[in-house]
């Protein structure tokens, strides 16, 4: 593995600015049409910050069982220092939320941190808290730009409904590809269930998704571009369940998730441009 690869894996640059980008939209529509206030830079630069700590911090703390993924290893010669450098980010992530932001940003960001640093030694230990705090995690960039203004816009709810169950379809199918470097150490939803079950428990998340995202149509009437994009959404959730419900093995499906996720994030960009 080359070093850029390497940091690439670390890093995880992709969810990184989903998340700023989730957190950035959210503020935008939460308050007023200025792309650059203050509010919105601040609250998108902690929920970024907070991705990059969790991401570092975890590697070093849950070093084990990284070390045992064979489709994605990724060697970490000093664990605690990489643990280390985790906690430094989010205290970086939570000065920033508490300096700039309302108190419930400054809640959002030190929850995070605080579920994080619990997550590889006691909350990822069975599925039941390992799955929903991930996807309760990746849904506060939601939370973190809505609260980041004044008012709630009328799309929110449905966001938020989509993207944690999104995210927790993605992390059921993650633990089937982890089933190997999970045993002896975690107690997962397919070890405990079998591949098929949670296959199927997953593409019942999927599915949610994209029914509620399909909702939107009837909601809020959006244009031609926004429309487009939410098809490309509906269609990418979609997939994903068929594939959950039909195909015998997982493939690397949180790709799909992802782009969903990025499609809705840029028609909520479109709904707010003065067309």
């Amino acid at each position: 593995m080359t070093t850029t690869v390497w940091l690439y894996k670390v890093t995880r640059p992709v969810q990184i600015i989903a998340a700023a980008s989730s957190t950035w939209v959210a503020a935008l529509l939460s308050n007023g049409p200025d792309p650059f206030s203050s509010n919105k830079v601040a609250a998108a630069a902690a929920m970024g910050l907070g991705v990059l700590a969790a991401s570092i911090f975890h590697y070093g703390a849950a070093n084990r069982m990284y070390a045992r993924k064979v489709w994605d290893l990724v060697e970490v010669e000093n664990p605690a220092g990489f643990v280390a450098i985790g906690i430094v980010i989010f205290t970086a992530s939570c000065a920033i939320a508490v300096i700039y932001l309302p108190w419930e940003c400054s809640a959002i960001a030190i929850a995070d941190a605080i579920i994080v640093v619990l997550y590889a030694r006691i909350l990822s230990k069975r599925w039941v808290t390992k799955n929903t705090v991930i996807a309760f995690v990746c849904t506060t960039p939601i939370l973190m730009g809505w609260w980041a203004g004044h008012r709630l816009h009328p799309i929110v709810p449905y966001a938020i409904v989509i993207a944690f169950s999104a995210y927790l379809a993605r992390e059921i199918v993650k633990d089937i590809q982890d089933i190997r470097a999970n045993e002896g150490i975690r107690v997962t939803l397919p070890i405990q269930l079998g591949i098929i079950g949670a296959m199927r428990i997953a593409g019942i998340f999927a599915a949610v998704s994209a029914v509620v995202t399909a909702s939107l149509f009837g909601v809020f009437h959006p244009s031609v571009a926004t429309g487009l994009l939410i098809i490309f959404a509906i269609a990418e959730f979609t997939l994903v369940a068929h594939h959950l419900f039909v195909h015998q093995e997982p493939a690397r499906i949180h790709q799909d998730i992802t782009r969903g996720i990025y499609a809705l994030i840029l028609s909520v960009v479109v709904l707010t441009l003065p067309l």
